[in-house]
């Protein structure tokens, strides 16, 4: 009888250390990150004001020369660096042979439509805007004249903070696009934050696949990687 319960106490005491081993449980793969995302090269033509608070002419707009280079947006979210080259335009009597050019970096959150290839995308970036041009003094509302001597060159340069939107159509292996701008800056005559820039730009674009940034950094971690196990060999 004593033999029986030992043996049954001896069963139940290596039955429960079984059944008390810790199990595996399988982990679920996280999703894999891709490997590639988009990229690309666009030109187009830019109809801009230059500088709201001088050229108040009606109809004056200058042109300009865009080259646009984008990367990312597989998902919802990409980067634009673009720069512009304005045509020279006057500004009479106070300004002439005006010169421009801009130097900018955009975000873009993309909303696309299901059933289109086309998609809108509001904007924000700041720009880096050059106005030059022969400064008479004529009709100067602004009193410029305090800053600037009359019948000189003038260069000004100011930071501006962009906010719009943009629509872009795709057909491989291009897209069309159409940007609306405003630049906010600070108005150097009553240092006043207010819209200096007032901006449409359309063009086309050559998109392509390139490396994403997961990719690019997982690279540069497997080769750090390599390196430190070879000197601890």
């Amino acid at each position: 009888m004593r033999r029986r319960f030992t043996h049954m106490l001896f069963c139940l005491f290596f039955s429960g250390i079984f059944f008390a081993q810790p199990h595996l449980i399988k982990k679920p793969k996280a999703k894999s990150k891709s490997s590639t995302t988009n990229f690309a090269l666009g030109v187009g033509l830019t109809r801009s004001v230059l500088y709201l608070s001088r050229n108040i002419k009606q109809n004056n707009d200058a042109t300009g020369y865009n080259a646009t280079l984008i990367y990312g947006g597989k998902k919802i979210f990409r980067l634009s660096l673009e720069y512009t080259y304005f045509k020279p335009i006057n500004i009479e009597p106070t300004w002439s042979n005006i010169t421009a050019h801009t130097l900018e970096a955009n975000a873009h959150l993309i909303a696309r439509f299901k059933k289109t290839d086309a998609y809108f995308y509001p904007l924000v970036g700041l720009s880096y805007n050059v106005f030059r041009g022969y400064f008479t003094g004529l009709n100067d509302f602004l009193n410029l004249s305090i800053i600037y001597p009359k019948n000189s060159v003038v260069q000004t340069k100011w930071l501006g903070l962009n906010i719009g939107t943009g629509y872009e159509y795709y057909f491989k292996p291009g897209s069309f696009f159409l940007d609306y701008k405003m630049r906010i800056g600070v108005n150097e005559g009553n240092k006043q934050l207010t819209i200096l820039d007032v901006c449409f730009a359309a063009g086309l674009r050559f998109n392509m696949r390139a490396p994403s940034i997961y990719r690019l950094f997982k690279g540069t971690r497997s080769r750090y990687l390599l390196d430190t196990r070879e000197q601890e060999d």
